[in-house]
């Protein structure tokens, strides 16, 4: 059996490991996203050159339902995107405080029942509703650079041009900021709610604030860093009371584009044996 600083050791090891998830799957919903803007920049580049030279020949609405095609395909293809990484990204958080309890010789008995859980849903909906709304006024904006061109405001290939650059990453911060911020939050949700979960079992388990990879924090985030709670217990960030970074009932300057995280911390390794097996 080994000794509590040898649990210690082994659940900081397994928790650094886990930490990885997150970043991992926030770039990997984000090369997934910029994968599709490029396939749908392609397309519409595609329609607009098999126009006819003279744009007074366009007929703008068969052109405009073609790019409404590729508006929709593009909604439906990053909705489905965002809901695959949205599951991983819930499950990283579960496991984050799992897989180091497992790795310091404690296995909790009760199954988590929070694989479904409406939050991990409603989050992701958001999400999805979010960046579609990103996407519906990039299609605006394509309507409108198309518009100019029918009424001769505007030569086609400066439309052509714009319409490109409306779709590349340089364009797309606020979709950016939206996954940063939502992932986040649904792995911070999932981490906190674990920890609630198995709070009987594991009472000597805390959570601690830290500080993302970012240049520039927040005042109240700075003030915050490496502070502990209990697991049921809110930090007091700026004044606001919030259960762990991105709390959903936290107003929005206090979370969006906020890269902190919460680890668990274990103050001491006495569990309860009927809910725990402990090697």
């Amino acid at each position: 059996m080994m000794t509590p600083s040898e649990r210690t050791k082994s659940f900081n090891k397994a928790r650094t490991a886990q930490l990885k998830a997150l970043l991992k799957n926030k770039q990997g919903l984000w090369d997934s996203l910029l994968r599709l803007l490029e396939l749908a920049e392609e397309n519409t580049q595609t329609i607009l050159q098999g126009q006819p030279t003279d744009w007074q020949q366009w007929h703008y609405g068969k052109l405009q339902g073609q790019i409404n095609q590729v508006m929709l395909e593009l909604g439906e293809r990053s909705a489905a995107q965002i809901k695959a990484f949205s599951q991983t990204t819930w499950v990283a958080g579960i496991n984050l405080i799992d897989a180091p309890l497992k790795a310091g010789g404690v296995t909790v008995n009760a199954m988590t029942q929070l694989l479904q859980h409406r939050q991990l849903v409603a989050i992701d909906n958001f999400m999805v509703d979010r960046i579609k709304d990103v996407l519906s006024g990039k299609a605006d904006y394509i309507r409108s650079q198309l518009g100019l061109v029918m009424m001769g405001a505007q030569d086609s290939e400066t439309a052509k041009k714009a319409i490109a650059e409306s779709l590349g990453e340089k364009k797309m911060w606020r979709a950016k900021a939206i996954v940063n911020t939502e992932l986040s939050r649904l792995y911070n949700t999932a981490s906190h709610m674990r920890m609630n979960e198995i709070g009987d079992a594991v009472p000597g388990m805390e959570k601690e604030w830290r500080l993302g990879r970012r240049k520039e924090h927040r005042v109240s985030h700075l003030a915050a860093n490496n502070t502990r709670a209990a697991a049921n217990e809110p930090f007091t960030i700026g004044g606001i009371k919030m259960m762990h970074p991105h709390d959903p009932k936290a107003p929005a300057k206090e979370t969006v584009n906020c890269s902190c995280f919460t680890v668990p911390v274990m103050k001491h390794w006495e569990v309860d044996p009927n809910l725990t097996v402990k090697t």
